[in-house]
């Protein structure tokens, strides 16, 4: 049962994902592009020191860049300057596509320096940049939907990607379960590092977090303050 009314949701959520288009997206995300593109060029990176170039440049830069991700949104949850700027993220009490964008400046601008070492450090190419980026979008899109997935279509589609129902437990409230399923992409980093959590029914999540537990706490204004609220000094 949707907490708040889906204009108001889905309002809120927008004005944020425009700010953080404007501020950020467009300006460094291509100059990420450009920094990729003079990687190339260097040969900068581990990828090119091994010669791997075109397709397999590609292939491998969106496995280990989403490796990358799964690592920087683990340490969203565990290092409490992060936590602070993440939790905004969490705090949506509806969760459906327009959550998916739903981020504070902050770790936006957090998650593009980690881009930009990433980058140099692999040796991502232009291509291989722009592919990762489309797919973490569409599998951030895909995680988020407010759908339930037939089982037999569920199970399997888990054992490769995050599935919305994986992604359902990873937005509840009980930090054992959003402490769990840091997967971007691809599900079988929780598998490997031990995070994966699937024990709990969908229709028992209660979602977002207690200290803003009401519309009123997450409008726009408060949704940028978050950070520096005195309720953010806890880690989960």
């Amino acid at each position: 049962m949707p907490v708040q009314s889906k204009l108001q949701h889905v309002a809120t959520n927008l004005v944020i994902v425009g700010g953080n288009a404007v501020a950020v997206n467009l300006l460094v995300g291509g100059g990420l592009l450009l920094w990729s593109r003079r990687v190339e060029i260097e040969g900068w990176g581990l990828l090119n020191q091994f010669g791997w170039r075109s397709l397999a440049n590609v292939l491998v830069s969106v496995v280990l860049l989403d490796l990358i991700f799964f690592g920087n949104h683990w340490a969203n949850h565990h290092v409490p300057l992060l936590w602070r700027f993440h939790r905004a993220h969490h705090s949506d009490l509806d969760v459906d596509v327009s959550t998916g964008l739903r981020f504070h400046l902050g770790e936006v601008l957090i998650s593009m320096g980690v881009k930009a070492v990433s980058i140099v450090a692999l040796g991502v190419s232009p291509v291989g940049f722009i592919i990762s980026e489309m797919a973490i979008l569409a599998a951030g899109q895909f995680q988020h939907m407010n759908v339930s997935l037939p089982t037999y279509l569920e199970t399997p589609i888990r054992t490769v990607l995050v599935t919305p129902y994986m992604h359902w437990v990873h937005h509840s409230r009980l930090p054992r379960e959003h402490n769990s399923n840091f997967g971007t992409m691809l599900s079988g980093w929780d598998r490997l590092f031990g995070t994966y959590f699937m024990e709990v029914r969908r229709e028992e999540i209660r979602l977002g977090l207690d200290e803003y537990s009401s519309p009123d706490h997450i409008g726009i204004i408060r949704f940028y303050l978050m950070p520096w609220g005195p309720k953010c000094r806890r880690i989960p």
